[in-house]
């Protein structure tokens, strides 16, 4: 299926029937107006019984009659901006049904519900494109008599509304328009979003927001809003990898390590026997997402280090068995995943998480202040950090120097949401954490790449095929991890240099 994505910035006003739309020339900013265009498109909007979407203020419709005409969900981003999702109609689907290819956009938040038709919206738009100095099409006006049907309690609603939309202006003309409308007969508008007004009282209570934490916000809260953002990045991620886009392996893998990671270092503000449960969910999921990541940077990396062969070495015997070997195993893994991610397992994670924002198990340790708590955190998993790098002796064994790599890695995730509090310093930090994990993540990858070469070499000798270029892949991997090590002292120097203020 062919989705595009874009950014729809807004303003809503509620108008009387016969409020007459002013003349746009009044606003400064405004070079020219367009001659009214009618349209009039009709949408039919879908939700579970529950209203698992509306309840995350997301719309999701199936829209004719109008030169948009498709499927589109719609995301928010902020008050006044939504992240839209088209797809054609051609996906397939009906006003009684959602194909399954939209449904994978929004599969992670309905969790095996069915979708049903909601409310059916007709719309007679006018609408007035706005030309600025800048922009032959910087904004549009639509003027939208609205008659709207609410399917679930057979309800019929009339009302007329304007909307402000960005096309390629900023928001200093959207600003300028605001205030001319307000000043001629509009008031803000009283309702998010036409479906929300189409269902009234049937309208689901949203979810109420975590706000990023201040300077004074107990741990509680500031760990909340930690846990959220990468709760929201785990959802952004999953229709990606539904897709098979690249990278989405990667986000979803790293949302969820993250997690994993934050619900372990700020353990003592939750209860532990839920925190422990979550987690192990958590572990299982990344373990899932794991084979196909590793195997995507793997093929990647055999890519690169082929192409580099001298042209007589790069065969296709070579490519076969080194790149085109991940890759299989990256297929093999991304069908597995797709399975469990349709499965009662990961939807029951996905509920955990929610519950563990809506209704956080705290300690009574979560209500004191975020900054004593959370750098007391910091210096923890930094003394572990110091532990295993001696225990490592800096010396080039693998096992050892991976324990380094993990140590730093959880006190970079670790310093990410304490960033929110402690500002600076804790960011020094984690961007330290991060540098020290990048070097021995490299480093780590030579070592696994040389393991399977050694698997493939095998295979290749039993097949009698000329082996040399492995060797000679081989060498190349060895000296590239010693290169990446030369940088472990200055980046461990780099960390203890930013966790002394801690």
């Amino acid at each position: 299926m062919s989705s595009s994505r874009h950014a729809e910035i807004e303003t809503k006003y509620d108008v009387g029937i016969e409020t007459p739309v002013p003349d746009l020339h009044g606003v400064k900013a405004v070079r020219s107006v367009s001659p009214p265009e009618l349209t009039h498109p009709s949408s039919t909007y879908f939700d579970t019984r529950d209203f698992d979407l509306t309840r995350r203020r997301i719309t999701l419709r199936r829209r004719t009659g109008s030169s948009d005409a498709g499927w589109h969900i719609k995301l928010p981003v902020s008050a006044d901006e939504r992240l839209e999702v088209r797809s054609p109609l051609s996906a397939g689907g009906n006003d009684h049904q959602v194909p399954d290819d939209v449904i994978g956009q929004v599969r992670a938040l309905i969790r095996g519900k069915d979708l049903v038709p909601v409310a059916h919206i007709e719309t007679r738009r006018t609408i007035t494109r706005i030309a600025t100095a800048e922009s032959e099409h910087a904004a549009e006006l639509c003027d939208d008599a609205v008659t709207a049907k609410n399917l679930l309690a057979d309800t019929t609603t009339q009302w007329r509304e304007w909307e402000v939309e960005l096309v390629e202006g900023d928001r200093k003309i959207l600003k300028k328009l605001d205030t001319y409308l307000l000043a001629h007969g509009a008031e803000t508008g009283s309702s998010p979003s036409k479906l929300s007004r189409a269902l009234g009282a049937s309208a689901p209570t949203a979810r109420a927001s975590v706000h990023p934490p201040v300077a004074k916000s107990t741990a509680g809260e500031a760990l909340l809003f930690a846990i959220q953002a990468d709760i929201d990045g785990l959802l952004a991620a999953d229709p990606r990898v539904r897709e098979d886009e690249h990278d989405s392996v990667h986000a979803m893998r790293v949302a969820t390590r993250r997690l994993r990671s934050v619900l372990r270092s700020y353990r003592s503000l939750l209860d532990r026997e839920t925190v422990d449960a979550v987690r192990g969910e958590l572990s299982w999921l990344a373990d899932i997402l794991g084979t196909a990541r590793d195997a995507e940077v793997m093929a990647a990396r055999y890519d690169s280090a082929i192409d580099a062969l001298e042209p007589d070495l790069s065969h296709g015997d070579v490519v076969d068995r080194l790149a085109g070997t991940q890759r299989r195993v990256y297929e093999l893994a991304h069908t597995e995943i797709l399975e469990q991610l349709g499965g009662d397992r990961y939807f029951a994670l996905l509920d955990s998480l929610d519950a563990l924002v809506e209704n956080p198990p705290f300690t009574p340790r979560a209500a004191k202040p975020a900054r004593g708590i959370f750098r007391k955190v910091l210096r923890r998993q930094y003394d572990q950090v110091a532990a295993d790098a001696l225990a490592a002796n800096a010396d080039d064994n693998p096992d050892a120097v991976h324990e380094v790599r993990k140590s730093a890695k959880k006190l970079r995730y670790a310093a990410e949401p304490a960033a929110l509090v402690l500002g600076d310093r804790a960011e020094k930090v984690g961007k330290a954490a991060k540098a020290l994990q990048s070097v021995l993540g490299d480093y780590h990858d030579t070592a696994v790449s040389q393991d399977n070469i050694m698997v493939e070499v095998a295979k290749a000798r039993e097949d009698g095929e000329d082996t040399f270029a492995y060797g000679v892949l081989y060498e190349r991997e060895g000296h590239a991890g010693a290169e990446y090590l030369v940088g472990y002292p200055s980046a461990r120097a780099r960390l203890d240099r930013a966790a002394r203020v801690l």
